[in-house]
């Protein structure tokens, strides 16, 4: 390899590793990055031999169709300039793809240098996040991610421990100290992923370990295959009484005690007849003396009865939902049982005395079903992040049904998104960003069931062909990717782009000299 060639390469292979290190930090450098990689790509030259080694690889042609679907359809969108911007954030899935299948192999042992500056970039990230942790300056987990979203961070993280894993059980299983520095990189990134409170990236996360787990089990021989499969079914079985505990929890019927029409202090109480919303049983808009619980309430709070929160939450009703799941009475009396603990929660938008005590991940789940059983009483998922999926689901749905075939088009999921949630007369008030959240919807609203299966196929084609699922980094990136993909439109940021991209090509076309 002469100068010229060296010198391409190795900017090649720093293109990679500057992507790599942008996926959790910056969206700036994703696109810088890719440039890069472009530019190197054409001033290389040599374009005949590289467009003909893409035209003979079958599996990576099948992948690039991903982007074909995204042109055809855009022929018979109505937003031609949407479909337009739309094309442009996922161009990298026939850019780095063509560059990456018609690039010269890396030098041996190379690869894994650059999943490891992608897990050292997640690490950097973790420990700022850490710093802003600490201080208690944040409104939200959500600003533990900050330069990106919380969900996608959440899914970079879930794959990097696996990463750090499988690096010091391979690569470096020679090294004691580099292999226990991964494994205490590992763990850290774990509970950096607890610290993000992504449902989302968790179950994705436990969903790829117990697939992991069982593989593991069953080449291992049939005892533990029996031990693999038990456990998991004890592991199923608890996760359904959990769930199972808490939407009893969520419906349960408590009584106030004996019925009375006056508060201690003389007022009137006041019960909305048809609201039927409880909180650990008891009825929130029930036994309600509004006008001494708001006077009560002000005298002990900086933040007015009937405006909002630390976290922007309205303080009346999180009042009321966290008075009643202690099953009091809304008024001064009760409010004055409320020690400085619980003035503080119900100022931070706790709407329920158990999330002071039960684990994040606990609380998120009630939250969930409570929303769930919420939106199926008043129907109204206004406020609600699983509610209003539901809604936007349910919206793609009708939007599908219009064209089933050959779906919207590549620029007008917003038209779809607002005709389906006409369609159900739904009561949110349609905004740009609501989307159905759900990748494979999106797929189906814009290209129709045909294109969406066919995207699909592209996504799990490549892995068959090049016999990749046998790999447990690609296995356990595909498991994240795919099921992300169910409760969130995973691709339609360039962060979520940007990961789908770049791990697909490391796995499946990134080459490498042999040593």
């Amino acid at each position: 390899m002469n100068r010229r060639e060296a010198l391409h390469q190795w900017t090649y292979i720093a293109g990679l590793c500057l992507l790599a290190v942008a996926l959790p930090s910056s969206v700036f450098l994703m696109s810088v990055s890719q440039i890069i990689l472009f530019l190197n790509w054409i001033v290389e030259g040599d374009l005949r031999r590289k467009f003909r080694s893409v035209a003979q690889n079958r599996a990576a042609l099948i992948f690039i169709s991903i982007y074909l679907v995204h042109i055809i359809a855009l022929f018979y969108s109505s937003n031609t300039g949407y479909g337009l911007s739309t094309l442009k954030t996922r161009l990298p899935v026939l850019l780095l793809t063509v560059i990456v299948v018609s690039s010269r192999p890396l030098p041996g042992g190379v690869k894994k240098w650059i999943v490891l500056v992608f897990s050292l970039s997640v690490t950097v990230v973790s420990m700022f996040s850490l710093s802003v942790y600490l201080s208690g300056d944040y409104s939200g987990y959500r600003e533990l991610s900050p330069f990106i979203s919380h969900i996608r961070m959440s899914l970079m993280v879930a794959l990097s421990v696996f990463l750090l894993l499988y690096l010091a059980g391979n690569e470096f299983r020679e090294n004691r100290q580099a292999r226990w520095t991964l494994f205490l990189l590992a763990l850290w990134h774990f509970i950096y992923l607890l610290m993000l409170h992504s449902l989302s990236g968790v179950v994705v996360f436990a969903a790829a370990a117990a697939v992991v787990a069982l593989r593991e089990a069953a080449a291992a021989g049939l005892v533990w295959r029996r031990l693999g499969i038990s456990a998991a079914g004890v592991m199923v079985l608890l996760a359904l009484i959990l769930v199972l505990s808490l939407w009893r929890n969520v419906t349960r019927v408590e009584s106030y005690g004996e019925a009375v029409k006056h508060s201690p202090a003389g007022s009137e109480y006041y019960h909305e007849p048809d609201a039927e919303l409880r909180e650990n049983g008891y009825l929130i808009y029930s036994y309600i003396a509004e006008q001494e619980l708001r006077e009560a309430w002000n005298s002990r709070s900086e933040y007015e009865f009937d405006g909002t929160g630390q976290k922007g939450d309205p303080v009346m009703p999180v009042l009321y939902r966290y008075m009643s799941s202690m099953g009091l009475r809304k008024d001064a009396n009760a409010l004055g049982s409320l020690g400085s603990d619980d003035i503080a929660a119900i100022e931070k938008g706790v709407p329920n005395i158990r999330y002071t005590k039960w684990p994040w991940i606990i609380t998120r789940l009630h939250q969930s079903l409570w929303e769930l059983n919420s939106y199926r009483i008043t129907g109204d998922p206004s406020g609600h992040t699983l509610a209003q999926r539901i809604e936007f689901w349910k919206a793609a749905l009708e939007a599908i049904k219009k064209n089933p075939v050959f779906g919207w088009g590549t620029g007008d999921i917003r038209e779809a998104s607002f005709y389906g949630l006409q369609r159900l007369g739904s009561s949110l008030e349609f905004e740009r960003w609501m989307k159905p959240h759900n990748q494979y919807l999106s797929f189906a609203v814009l290209f129709g069931i045909p294109g969406m299966l066919w995207i699909v196929f592209s996504m799990v084609y490549p892995g068959l062909k090049l016999k990749k699922f046998g790999h447990t980094p690609y296995l356990v990136f595909f498991i994240i990717l795919m099921l992300s993909m169910l409760n969130e439109d995973t691709i339609d940021t360039q962060a979520g782009l940007s990961f789908f991209v770049f791990f697909s090509n490391y796995f499946l076309f990134l080459k490498e000299r042999y040593r």
